[in-house]
């Protein structure tokens, strides 16, 4: 009787080949790492020899690990074909992603739209919502992916790029009580609470000038002069920073920690990962287009003129 690769083996060998982790292949694949372990021991002891090198803190890829690595990535490739066929041939598949309300900005967008003509036979859902309810539908099978924020303190997740934050405010704004006019989103949004524990520590007196809605509406609230906003750098278009300024010119304010941005997933099949790696790429070239701090505070001077 022939020899046969086990497809799933394949793949949990090129996602530690990839993050030259188990643990974090692991959390990838949505499996245990003792489940990846097996996996990578069965397709050893099928191909004969060692794929990986391992030492108490590193894991690298063997001499014969990095020859079968380009076999691998090409039989993942043939394996992805044929189940794109058969998908055209049967019903398209449903791809529900959860996107947090921090991260979804105008790239991103265009992102999905260019996903969903690359991907034709997959008819791809997006829903917004802060990052909590985003988890927490991913995690009670509501979705397959999510895309959201999280502290630094926070682990798990497939990491994609840091998000930067800063405050906000109209040129024109004036305010003559002694506590901070403040604009969030909703109660549960983590930002919020972020925000409102770093004003406590710096003893900072503030007040809900205006509280709900989603980022366009927050930073409507901003451009209307109704107070000061925390935002990422990303939510802002060259339109907005014609009206928003940085209100740490105005008013002494503690910095906003950054904050990553992670995908999790449902254990998708081969064709919704190729799609899902396409998206997260994406997010992480936009880490590579970002001004750093001295250059966005000079863009925002410029366009505020």
């Amino acid at each position: 009787m022939g020899l046969y690769l086990d497809m799933h083996s394949v793949e949990a060998f090129l996602k530690v080949a990839e993050l030259n982790s188990f643990t974090l292949a692991a959390e990838s694949l949505c499996i245990t790492q003792s489940g990846v372990t097996v996996k990578i021991q069965k397709l050893e002891n099928i191909l004969g020899y060692p794929l990986f090198h391992r030492t108490p803190r590193h894991i690298y890829l063997s001499p014969q690990g990095e020859v079968f690595l380009s076999r691998a990535q090409s039989l993942m490739v043939a394996h992805a074909s044929a189940l794109t066929t058969l998908n055209v041939c049967e019903n398209i598949q449903n791809i529900k992603i959860g996107i947090s309300d921090h991260v979804l900005d105008i790239p991103l967008m265009q992102t999905i739209q260019s996903i969903r003509q690359t991907y034709s036979d997959l008819m791809i859902e997006v829903k917004v919502d802060s990052s909590s309810k985003v988890l927490y539908a991913l995690e009670n099978k509501k979705l397959d992916i999510a895309i959201i924020t999280q502290d630094g303190d926070k682990k798990g997740g497939e990491y994609l790029r840091s998000e930067n934050y800063r405050w906000y405010c109209s040129p024109t704004l004036a305010f003559k009580q002694d506590k901070i006019p403040l604009i969030t989103l909703r109660e549960s949004c983590r930002m919020r609470k972020l925000i409102l524990d770093l004003l406590l520590e710096s003893r900072i007196p503030w007040f809900d000038s205006f509280q709900g809605g989603g980022m366009d509406t927050i930073i409507a609230a901003a451009k209307s002069g109704l107070g000061i906003v925390p935002l990422p750098e990303t939510a802002l278009t060259v339109s907005d920073l014609k009206e928003l300024t940085d209100a740490s010119h105005f008013v002494s304010l503690p910095k906003i920690p950054s904050a990553r941005i992670v995908t999790y997933n449902n254990c998708l099949d081969v064709r919704s990962r190729t799609m899902l790696k396409d998206i997260s790429q994406a997010i992480k070239n936009q880490m590579l287009k970002m001004p750093d701090a001295d250059e966005f505070v000079s863009l925002s001077r410029l366009m505020a003129v």
